[in-house]
C-alpha cells in the first residue's frame, strides 16, 4: 500500500487568515504617548498632502482629539529648529523644508519652479482679499482686462468659479482654492497679511516671500494704501498692463 507523498508546501490552516487579521493594530489607542507621537510622524512623512485632525482620527482610530492635537504640538516643538518643521496648511498639517535652507532646496526640484507674474500675483491678491468676485470687479480695480489671467489661474487651480451672482448677466464669481493655500502655505484666508503687516516685512522676510512666489525682490508689489482695497481701486503706478480696456467709440456725428 502507497501512502500519499506529504505536501511540500502546505496552504495555511483555516483560520489562519482570520487570526492574522484580528492581531492586526487596528486601533493606536493603546499606545503610550511616545508611540502615539511617533506613528503620526510616521503618517505625516509618508503623506503626500496635509493631514487634518479629522483623518488622523480615522487613520490611528484613537477618538480622543486631545491626544492627537498634543502629539502634533511634540512634533512641532521637537522640528521647530530643524530642516524640516510642521506646519499647518490649508486646514491640514504637513512636513514643509524649512524657509531658511529654500534656496538650496529648490535645486533638487526638476523643472521650473510655478512662478507668477505681476499680474497674476495682482490679480491673485484682489480675489483672496476681495472674494466672491466677479471678472468685470476685477477689470474695473486693475484697469486692464484680466480674462487672459484668470484663466491661467484657474488652469493652475489656484481659484475656482464659487457661483453665479444674481443680477443681469449673471456674472461668475470667482475666489480661491485649498491649492492657493497650499501654495502660500495658509491655514486658512484669516491667516492673509494685512497691509500694515506687509509694509513692517524685514528685508529677509521679503527675500523668502519673493523666492517663494517665483519673482524677483523688485517685482514685489509695494504695500498699497488700506483705502485702495476697500474702497475698489488701485493706484495707477501698481497696474501691470494686460491688454487696456477699450473705451467706446462716440457715435458719428450725423451730416445735415
Amino acid at each position: 500500500m502507497i501512502e500519499p507523498e506529504a505536501d511540500p508546501d502546505p496552504g495555511p490552516e483555516v483560520g489562519d487568515e482570520d487570526t492574522a487579521a484580528a492581531t492586526l493594530p487596528t486601533s493606536a489607542a493603546a499606545m503610550d504617548d511616545a508611540q502615539l507621537q511617533c506613528l503620526v510622524e510616521a503618517l505625516l512623512f509618508a503623506s503626500d498632502r496635509p493631514l487634518t485632525l479629522a483623518r488622523l482620527r480615522q487613520l490611528t482610530r484613537v477618538s480622543d482629539t486631545a491626544r492627537l492635537e498634543q502629539a502634533l504640538a511634540a512634533i512641532t516643538e521637537a522640528f521647530a529648529e530643524r530642516g524640516l518643521v510642521l506646519q499647518q496648511v490649508s486646514g491640514g498639517y504637513q512636513f514643509r523644508t524649512h524657509a531658511r535652507f529654500s534656496a538650496w532646496v529648490q535645486q533638487l526640484i526638476e523643472g521650473r519652479p510655478v512662478r507668477l507674474t505681476r499680474a497674476q500675483l495682482e490679480t491673485l491678491a484682489i480675489i483672496a482679499y476681495r472674494q466672491p468676485i466677479t471678472r468685470p470687479e476685477i477689470d474695473e480695480i486693475r484697469g486692464v482686462d484680466s480674462s487672459a489671467t484668470l484663466k491661467l489661474l484657474l488652469e493652475r487651480a489656484l481659484v475656482r468659479v464659487l457661483g453665479k451672482r444674481e443680477e443681469v448677466g449673471r456674472p461668475m464669481l470667482y475666489g480661491t482654492t485649498k491649492d492657493f493655500l497650499d501654495f502660500f502655505s495658509l491655514a486658512d484666508l484669516r491667516e492673509l497679511p494685512t497691509l500694515r503687516e506687509y509694509s513692517e516685512l524685514t528685508a529677509e522676510s521679503r527675500q523668502v516671500m519673493s523666492h517663494r512666489l517665483g519673482i524677483e525682490p523688485d517685482d514685489v508689489p509695494q504695500p498699497l494704501p488700506e483705502d485702495t482695497i476697500s474702497d475698489g481701486g488701485l493706484p495707477e503706478e501698481t497696474m501691470v498692463e494686460d491688454t487696456p480696456v477699450p473705451e467706446p467709440e462716440p457715435p458719428p456725428e450725423s451730416s445735415e
